[in-house]
Parts: C-alpha cells; sequence; structure tokens
C-alpha cells in the first residue's frame, strides 16, 4: 500500500567537506534552499568518504549471448503483453525471472517528475509500471517499492501520473523524498577533471529506497528534453539528486554520464507508449505528443545496457543522431574506463548489437 505521509521534496540536505561540481562550484560549496526555513543557506559539501551505490546487475546471471535491447510493439490495449514480451525477449526462457530471484527487495524509479497526466507524456505511464510490478511479484520478489524525487509537489505528481494509485491496486509501497532519506553519496574518489567530461565528486542523492533494494528497475519515458536533447533512461536517474540540482544544468550531459557510472541497474525500460516529440521536459499539448514517436505505434523497450537503449530510442524514436547527443559517448567512456572485466555494458552504438544479433523486436 502507498505511504500516506506524502510531502513535499525536502532540498536541505546535511554534512561537511567538499562537494566539488566542475565548473558548478569550484569554491564556496553550494547553495541549498531550505523550505522549512523559507531561507537559502550555504552547505559546504558532504562528508568525506562518502559510499557509493551496489551494482544492482552483478548479481544477475546474463549470458554473453543474450540480447541487450527487445523491442515490443503494439498499441494501449496490448500494454500488458508488451512489457511482458520486452522483457522476455531478453531472456525468453526466464522472463523477469532471470532479473528478480525470490526473496528481492525492487526499488522500481519512474520518472514522475511533474504534475502532469499520463497522456501528456511528461511521466512514465501507469500502466506500464503495473505490469512491471506485477512481473517481479511472479518473480517472487517480497517488495516492491516505487520512489522518484519529483520536481513539484510528490503527491500531486505520484496522484497526477497515476503512479500512486496503480502502486495501491498492486500492493507496491510509494517511498517519497524527506530530509532524512538524502546521503551524500561519492561518485568518485577524486576531483572531477572537468576536460575528461567529469562533473561529480559527491552530491545528495535520494539514496534510502536504494539502501534497501537488492535489484533495481528504471522505468523512463522517451521525450524531447531542452538542454539534453532527450530524457530518457540515462537522465531518469537524475530525479534522484537532491540539493539544487538545478544548478548542474550547465553540464548537464557531464552530469548524465556520471549518473550513468554511478548506476548499474538490474534492468532499464524505456516507455515509448507516447513520445513526447517537442517542448520536453514538461510538455503540456497532446501535439507534442506521438505515440511510439518515429515508428508510429505505441513501443515498450528494456535492455540490460542503459547507453546503447538512449542510442537506439534517440535514433528510432525521437528521430534524431546519437552522434549528436553528447552524453552518450562520456557514459560510454567513463564505464568502460572503471568496468574492464566486470559486466557492465555501456555501448554508445546501438548498431554493434544489431550486427551481433543482440536486438530482439517483435509486434504484439
Amino acid at each position: 500500500m502507498a505511504e500516506q505521509n506524502l510531502t513535499r521534496r525536502e532540498c536541505l540536505v546535511r554534512g561537511a567537506g567538499a562537494v566539488l561540481v566542475a565548473g558548478v562550484a569550484a569554491a564556496g560549496g553550494c547553495w541549498l534552499h531550505d523550505r522549512r526555513a523559507g531561507a537559502a543557506k550555504q552547505d559546504t559539501g558532504g562528508t568525506a568518504g562518502a559510499p557509493g551505490l551496489q551494482d544492482f546487475f552483478a548479481k544477475v546471471d546474463f549470458r554473453a549471448s543474450s540480447p541487450r535491447i527487445s523491442v515490443a510493439l503494439g498499441d494501449e490495449a496490448r500494454l500488458e503483453q508488451m512489457v511482458r514480451a520486452a522483457v522476455g525477449g531478453l531472456d525468453p526462457a526466464h522472463g523477469m525471472g532471470r532479473f528478480v530471484a525470490p526473496g528481492d527487495v525492487v526499488v522500481i524509479k519512474p520518472n514522475v517528475g511533474f504534475d502532469r497526466p499520463p497522456y501528456l507524456g511528461a511521466t512514465t505511464h501507469p500502466e506500464v509500471v503495473r505490469h512491471v510490478i506485477r512481473l517481479c511479484r511472479e518473480a517472487q520478489a517480497r517488495e516492491v517499492i516505487i520512489t522518484d524525487n519529483p520536481i513539484e509537489a510528490p503527491e500531486a505528481c505520484f496522484a497526477k501520473s497515476g503512479i500512486a494509485r496503480v502502486a495501491a491496486e498492486e500492493g507496491a509501497r510509494i517511498v517519497v523524498p524527506t530530509e532524512d532519506r538524502f546521503e551524500w553519496i561519492a561518485f568518485r574518489p577524486r576531483k572531477p577533471d572537468a576536460a575528461a567530461g567529469e562533473a561529480l565528486q559527491q552530491w545528495p542523492l535520494f539514496a534510502a529506497p536504494l539502501r534497501r533494494a537488492s535489484k533495481l528497475i528504471g522505468i523512463a519515458p522517451v521525450k524531447d528534453h531542452n538542454l539534453a536533447s532527450a530524457s530518457m533512461v540515462l537522465k531518469n536517474w537524475y530525479g534522484l539528486l537532491g540539493g539544487r540540482r538545478n544548478q548542474l544544468h550547465q553540464a548537464i550531459h557531464e552530469v548524465i554520464s556520471d549518473l550513468a557510472l554511478l548506476f548499474s541497474p538490474t534492468l532499464v525500460i524505456a516507455d515509448a507508449t507516447r513520445v513526447m516529440m517537442r517542448n520536453g521536459p514538461t510538455g503540456g499539448r497532446v501535439t507534442d505528443v506521438k505515440p511510439g514517436g518515429e515508428l508510429g505505434r505505441p513501443a515498450v523497450i528494456a535492455s540490460v545496457d542503459p547507453v546503447a537503449c538512449d542510442a537506439w530510442c534517440y535514433q528510432k524514436l525521437l528521430g534524431r543522431d546519437p552522434a549528436q547527443l553528447k552524453y552518450l559517448d562520456l557514459a560510454s567512456a567513463k564505464i568502460q574506463a572503471v568496468a574492464a572485466g566486470a559486466r557492465r555494458f555501456g555501448e554508445a552504438s546501438w548498431q554493434t548489437y544489431e550486427r551481433e544479433g543482440k536486438i530482439t523486436a517483435v509486434s504484439i
């Protein structure tokens, strides 16, 4: 059942030490706003030796020959079949059971950033969330948690998006941001190198739900974004940042690629039921939205490679050239630099997987 004490996002986070954000807070820390006091105050940063995040993919027994991207096309009357087919396409024999094990605590992170109804495409489609919850339950997850740190009032965003209703109906628990649920998270152990496209050393993150989780699934709508060019599965993690994250917009591609390095999810799902083709990320007009984007039909895309998933969606759904999306190459380079020998995927060219026969597609 969803929590009843939904409150506004708290921007104030605690800590002392040094936050180093290339080109953003090189001196003097960052300014945070304490909504309770109604005044701005300066926070000099996070604690030394801040923790990172666990690798949520590390324990998945994923075979090297398995697909990396799975696409299901259909229509809104068949969303359940589409979600099942997209996830199942990554492993036809096991489906979600390949990713979620009995007893797992699964955190699902949709995009609930705005007080918008589903038909405007600014937030994750609630029925896609519903069917992912059901797949997790069928895989015998012990608990399913839905969480996000919306830009607007959480209670309004979860309600208007329809996700609060779905969570209540499916027995999932909504966890909303409160001050005590943030902590300083280390992106890297040293000062970031701006010349190498690095942005963050430490930053406050809505980490409490992640500390409970054994598996993490991101579900993001595909949409235009006025600063990043697009908001898809990698930009979705931006929604868990605390503090004054709008300060990071001047280095948006560097920050998104840093998030790609920090988060190693179990699975990502791109919701292309309604693709916002322009005026993103908030939209507001039905004419901004096109079912399935350039594919012309609603689609759900499941992937174990968030970088390749974004590249595929950017080209196939938004009709744009991935070579022009700066954060893709940055993310790929960062993942490959730190994950040599580890099972982390970060391929900027989805065509590589196409040549290897690791993209599946089905029409429902």
